[in-house]
């Protein structure tokens, strides 16, 4: 039975195919085709301690580690402020010797804080992952997860995670991918600052997001749109327009600091490639 706890957001919405076409006499390849609009929402639930996030028919499920506890948002002494912005009250909260796990709803999935109390504490936390079936998920070299359906088209991931101690010192840490688990490795010290505060958030908002660039931003790239020359630009250098917003939204799973990540867009592909990032609608549907 599903607790009280219940999140929902809506957005434009797409069909399975995750396809959205510009207007006749726009760009000639988009790889995107011409759906209606209609509502979508995003559901973010929690069963017990498995926090489940549910965009149009596909989801994806996160389990908590230790015993479920009383909800309590943890302690976020020296985390900076961009990585736990506007945290509302968490869904659940779990605790296992020397840390307490709380899971938050977000516009584009879930973001989990374990707070380490001690170095008497694990350094592993393992997460059971449920995603559709044929769904393949993988470990990127920039430590992020990402996961593809079994045409090879992305369908969310979980951003390269971060740890910082009590005083805002970096600890390193990692993920695996072991038998249907996420596993976090957080390598403190007896000498660490604690608590130590570290972060799995998951991105399953593909459907959201690319249901929005269809609806309220693709307008914007036909000719004599505001973005007409970066929609060209996009679809010569990727091969579509879709492909091209799916190569930036993935790659925000990257960072965890939004300037850092438009530098990152302005020098690798341009300024007209930063400028479509100031898009409103774009901002709320695919970056969290």
């Amino acid at each position: 039975m599903l607790k009280k706890y219940t999140a929902m957001l809506c957005g434009a919405a797409v069909t399975g195919a995750l396809l959205i076409a510009m207007p006749t006499g726009a760009l000639a390849d988009t790889g995107i085709e011409s759906e209606p609009e209609r509502s979508i929402s995003q559901q973010v639930t929690v069963d017990q301690k498995t926090i489940e996030v549910k965009q149009a028919s596909s989801e994806l499920e996160l389990t908590l580690p230790g015993q479920l506890t009383d909800l309590k948002t943890p302690s976020l002494s020296g985390v900076p402020q961009s990585l736990v912005k506007d945290l509302s009250t968490p869904l659940v909260t779990t605790e296992t010797k020397g840390a307490e796990i709380s899971s938050f709803a977000t516009s584009t999935g879930s973001q989990t804080l374990i707070s380490i109390e001690s170095a008497e504490a694990s350094h592993k936390y393992a997460f059971p992952l449920k995603a559709p079936s044929a769904t393949t998920a993988s470990l990127e070299k920039d430590g992020s997860v990402s996961f593809t359906d079994s045409r090879g088209e992305y369908v969310g991931g979980i951003k390269t995670p971060w740890a910082y101690d009590a005083n805002g010192k970096k600890v390193p840490t990692s993920f695996t991918l072991e038998d249907g688990k996420l596993i976090q490795n957080v390598a403190f010290s007896k000498d660490t600052a604690f608590p130590v505060t570290a972060d799995p958030n998951t991105v399953w908002g593909w459907a959201k997001c690319i249901g929005t660039i269809g609806v309220e931003v693709l307008p914007l790239f036909v000719p004599g749109g505001k973005f007409a020359a970066a929609g060209v630009k996009l679809a010569a250098k990727f091969g579509s327009v879709k492909k091209g917003f799916e190569v930036m939204v993935r790659a925000w799973n990257t960072y965890h600091d939004w300037g850092k990540y438009t530098a990152y867009i302005k020098k690798t592909y341009g300024n007209v490639f930063a400028d479509i990032l100031g898009i409103t609608a774009l901002q709320s549907a695919c970056f969290s």
